[in-house]
């Protein structure tokens, strides 16, 4: 559980939040948000990046950015840096073999493709064993089929690995893909309202049924 109790954060004159107050559950919690709606201020606050009034309560995080931060260094090498326990290279090779990139584990991490130094990312995040995970537009930069890839990747982690996740997005359709939850970032100051909870399981929804079509048109409308 994440939990902010009056989140104030402003920058001289303009704020961003005023005596916010929110839970985010377990599971993979998606914030839809316009540009410069404060969806990458909220997850500073949550990593306790920024400084704010209030009080948030979360375990500890591992942050996948919209650049990955890798080391020059094998991908094997950037993983295990930051795995805390049990047999090292055992999880390695567990995380590498779940993101699909177990080939790739020797290759030097900074000279491969954007979306593969992105699925390393992931592992990375996965392999630290931290039980918060924050996701800041991860894919925001790669093309159709590689995102759709990575989504991919994404749910595999999720799959194996027990998290409180919360991602933000302006993308409507990786939101409908991904999410367990969905609430939408509005307003100045900004304020969350939950605007759908999706039972079918990832890998079971169909991006071009009657369910998503209607939770799309919904979002759209919402975000115009």
């Amino acid at each position: 559980m994440i939990t902010l109790n009056n989140i104030t954060v402003s920058y001289g004159k303009n704020v961003i939040y005023k005596d916010f107050s929110f839970e985010f559950g377990a599971g993979l919690n998606v914030v839809l948000g316009k540009s410069g709606s404060g969806k990458t201020t909220l997850l500073n606050v949550i990593a306790n990046l920024i400084q704010f009034d209030g009080e948030c309560t979360s375990d500890k995080v591992a942050i996948v950015f919209q650049s990955p931060y890798l080391s020059p260094i094998s991908v094997a090498k950037n993983v295990e840096m930051v795995v805390t326990g049990g047999n090292p290279k055992q999880v390695v090779e567990e995380v590498l073999r779940i993101s699909q990139i177990e080939h790739l584990r020797d290759r030097k991490a900074t000279v491969l493709s954007g979306g593969e130094q992105q699925r390393v990312a992931l592992a990375r995040a996965f392999a630290s064993n931290r039980p918060v995970l924050l996701l800041d537009e991860p894919f925001q930069s790669l093309d159709y089929g590689i995102k759709r890839k990575l989504h991919q990747t994404l749910n595999n982690l999720l799959s194996n690995y027990s998290k409180t996740a919360v991602m933000v997005t302006h993308d409507i359709d990786e939101a409908i893909a991904l999410a367990d939850r969905i609430y939408l970032l509005d307003g100045r100051p900004g304020t969350l309202r939950q605007v759908a909870s999706l039972s079918v399981p990832r890998e079971e929804r169909d991006e071009y049924g009657q369910e998503s079509i209607a939770l799309r048109k919904t979002l759209q409308q919402l975000l115009l």
